[in-house]
């Protein structure tokens, strides 16, 4: 009898938790979001190089990110091809922020912070950016397009983040399709 109980009670909390959460309202745009997130960690990695005596723009770096960016989007059934200026964007606008953080810290150095170590931030971009091209592939499979550019742009709330970053990462966003 105490194990019926348990179940009932346990699937009546399932029920009770799913009409919650439905009854949420979505994120404005869970893409952009995740893409926030990303950004949120490049004061880490301006600050680790910065650190490090280490130059921010890092191609073979970048190559890395970019090959793994295209295998991980046609595993989740986006056209590799059309990832690749979204992916580059990204990484582009991030090298802005870092550029942007570091010409500040010339004339007004941060005290008392230390950055994360560098492979972890990479690892947790790495982490958000396979979430980020999933996000994108569930929403393009049904059939939703990215045509809300207010909740888009809403979406960011970044230290040295320019409209025009943002303008890129929406452009590029746009353009990228499923595998036919």
């Amino acid at each position: 009898m105490p194990v019926k109980v348990s179940v009932g009670l346990l699937l009546m909390a399932g029920l009770f938790f799913s009409a919650i959460t439905m009854a949420m309202p979505a994120k404005n745009d869970e893409a952009g979001s995740l893409i926030n997130e990303r950004l949120s960690y490049m004061q880490d990695v301006a600050g680790y190089k910065a650190n490090n005596h280490l130059a921010i723009e890092d191609l073979p770096q970048e190559a890395k990110v970019l090959e793994s960016a295209v295998v991980q989007a046609e595993q989740l059934g986006l056209d590799g091809e059309s990832v690749k200026p979204f992916i580059q964007a990204q990484m582009d606008v991030a090298k802005a922020i870092q550029y942007r953080y570091r010409a500040d810290w010339l004339s007004v150095p941060l005290q008392d912070w230390q950055p994360e170590p560098l492979e972890q931030v990479r690892s947790k971009i790495s982490v958000l950016s396979t979430a980020i091209l999933s996000s994108i592939s569930s929403k393009l499979k049904t059939g939703s397009q990215f045509t809300d550019k207010s909740a888009f742009m809403s979406e960011f709330n970044q230290e040295h983040l320019k409209n025009s970053d943002k303008e890129l990462l929406w452009d590029s966003l746009r353009s990228i399709t499923l595998k036919n």
